[in-house]
């Protein structure tokens, strides 16, 4: 019997099935769908143990090159005595049985067996974690430590090649409650374990040569100092609590954003997948930095490989603002494009412009492929996602507002529409001539909304029009109405209160010819009374009729008076257009003067 095969096996964490067959010079696994084969000779196995796993049994090669091993899941109970009979044969190995704890404990003690983290209860292990797909450890509280991994990327990449989307659901963060002391009294239990993890998972260690270390980097987003150590493959935040390690592969966008303020500029380094703080999760790096400072620094690479592997976008030494050279630096490291502002230009030639996001302020920039608001957590928004621009002036039709809204609505996504408020209203123009130029679809609700203005003035002053066309009927020469003026709202209601002679203004101080005015007020009370007698009048108008009778103003006239004084003494400053002089009647309320008007227009047709 040249080998031995067992089909439907699956290797390490793999989804797809395969083959796998053992022979005197070794076991090989290969898929049954792509070209993807695992070959281990005879002389790289160390010994070999048979696991209870959730895909049936599973045949662990324990590899001599580093401790390292190799997983095979899918093997049936029966096939036990067959693979034992095999490796005594092929290998002169014995098959050991490993017995899982199944009692269910949620607690117990932790070893570090090879390459993996074994938890045991009874001696027996609940679950294993191997150590390389720790990402990081943090001290999560006095207690307890927080076990971050990182995603497959082979099961990513396995899943592009048999057409899959995405690769399944991963355990992404684990906490441990560790109680008690250490081995020191001065160190908790807590932080030994904490500290064993990053020695052993060599999170902390450095796997390659540096080339630069940048120290104590504002970092806005998560919030803190970090020294940020660059190596060839990847680079590494250290905090005072929190530890990343960040592949230069994980880095999808970079951006250089000078702040509206022209003090400071802003690195934002977009992240996918995204580092992690407990719950919170961060796609974005936020690094702030101050346009004055300078770096002075050098590079731990040679010419040679800068011109072979890095196609010359890196220096051996830099001496230039801070901001230039860290962002020089990520974009030669990451190979990514660096972006920056384009041609767009605030009222101030600021290349941002503020604005909140709901009820956190930030930035908001548009460039030339996208705009992005800066704040603790940075949005973007591509222009070819987005399906229609609105703008609307908060407060709906209120001319006095000084800022407006952008609504961005999106072809497709998790969010149909994002709002931008409390922008300033003479960005407006700017932003919409850069949208228009960028070919999106606009709204504009503001314009919309000023024309209904007019159109509520026009209706406040219809009472007062009808007023003055019924004085005509009392001998007054006819006026010709003029067209009505939008902006000057005020000065309208002046000549339609100027047009009617009889009008119950009570006379003011000033007024030379005071005696002439209550006179024709008498007039008026005589009408008054006539229609009381004739049961037509209210008790609250015969009050107003006789106050007028008297000369003396009633309260609420008197409001409406004080606001016509100024625009009467420049009437009769200006010239004789009237033989007669207005009269200056005291300030009265709008709601008033339209009660009035009906009672005006009733007095005067009994009068007559």
């Amino acid at each position: 019997m040249s080998h031995v095969q067992f089909d439907n096996i699956y290797h390490g964490l793999d989804t797809r099935v395969g083959r796998m067959r053992i022979a005197a010079i070794g076991l090989a696994w290969k898929a049954m769908e792509g070209e993807n084969t695992v070959t281990i000779p005879t002389d790289n196995i160390k010994y070999l143990q048979w696991v209870r796993v959730a895909r049936n049994f599973q045949l662990r090669v324990i590899l001599k090159t580093d401790r390292k091993r190799e997983t095979f899941d899918g093997f049936l109970r029966e096939d036990h005595d067959k693979v034992a009979n095999i490796a005594r044969q092929y290998f002169d190995i014995n098959l050991e049985t490993k017995e899982a704890s199944v009692k269910g404990w949620n607690w117990g003690t932790t070893d570090i067996q090879g390459n993996d983290l074994t938890f045991l209860v009874s001696n027996k292990a609940i679950f294993e974690v191997p150590l390389s797909s720790i990402a990081n450890s943090n001290i999560a509280g006095k207690t307890e430590v927080s076990l971050e991994f990182t995603p497959l990327a082979t099961a990513l990449a396995h899943g592009k090649k048999s057409g899959r989307s995405q690769a399944a659901d991963e355990l992404m963060e684990m906490r441990l409650y560790v109680p008690g002391e250490g081995d020191d009294e001065e160190t908790s239990a807590a932080q030994q374990f904490h500290d064993m993890i990053k020695e052993k998972a060599e999170i902390g260690e450095v796997t390659g040569e540096g080339i630069v270390t940048f120290s104590e980097i504002l970092v806005q987003t998560p919030r803190g100092r970090y020294d940020i150590d660059m190596f060839p493959t990847f680079l590494r935040l250290r905090g005072k609590t929190y530890d990343y390690k960040i592949m230069y592969t994980s880095i999808t966008r970079i951006y250089l954003l000078p702040r509206p303020d022209e003090i400071h500029v802003q690195l934002v380094i977009g992240l996918d997948p995204p580092i992690r703080q407990g719950q919170t999760r961060y796609p974005y790096l936020v690094l702030m930095f101050s346009k004055e400072e300078e770096l002075d620094v050098e590079l731990n690479i040679d010419q040679e490989t800068i011109d072979t592997k890095y196609d010359g976008k890196l220096k051996t030494k830099y001496d230039l603002q801070t901001y230039r050279v860290v962002s020089e630096v990520f974009r030669g490291l990451s190979g990514r494009k660096l972006i920056a502002p384009g041609t767009f230009a605030s009222r101030d030639n600021q290349h941002g412009i503020k604005a909140n996001m709901k009820a956190v302020l930030g930035e908001l920039y548009f460039l030339e492929k996208s705009l992005i608001f800066v704040a603790k957590q940075p949005t973007v928004i591509d222009y070819a996602d987005i399906h229609q621009v609105i703008f609307s002036r908060v407060g709906g039709t209120m001319t006095s507002a000084r800022t407006f809204d952008i609504r961005i609505v999106s072809k497709s996504g998790p969010v149909s529409e994002i709002t931008f408020t409390s922008i300033n209203k003479e960005e407006h123009e700017p932003v919409e001539s850069f949208l228009k130029s960028k070919n999106l679809k606009i709204k504009n609700e503001i314009n919309e909304g000023d024309v209904l203005i007019p159109a509520v003035a026009m209706d406040d002053d219809s009472d007062e029009d009808m007023g003055s066309d019924d004085d005509d009927d009392d001998g007054s020469e006819p006026k010709q109405k003029k067209p009505l003026n939008f902006e000057d709202e005020d000065s309208e209601e002046d000549e339609d209160f100027e047009a009617s002679e009889t009008d119950e203004g009570s006379p003011t101080d000033t007024d030379s010819e005071a005696d002439s005015v209550v006179s024709a007020a008498s007039g008026d009370l005589d009408m008054v009374k006539s229609s009381k007698a004739a049961g037509s009048g209210s008790k609250k108008k015969k009050k107003k009729a006789e106050e007028g009778g008297d000369g003396e103003p009633s309260p609420k006239k008197k409001k409406k008076a004080k606001a016509k004084d100024v625009d009467g003494d420049v009437k009769m400053d200006d010239g004789d257009e009237k033989p007669k002089e207005k009269p200056k009647p005291k300030k009265k309320k709008k709601v008033s003067e339209e009660d009035d008007g009906p009672a005006k227009k009733k007095q005067k047709k009994e009068g007559a």
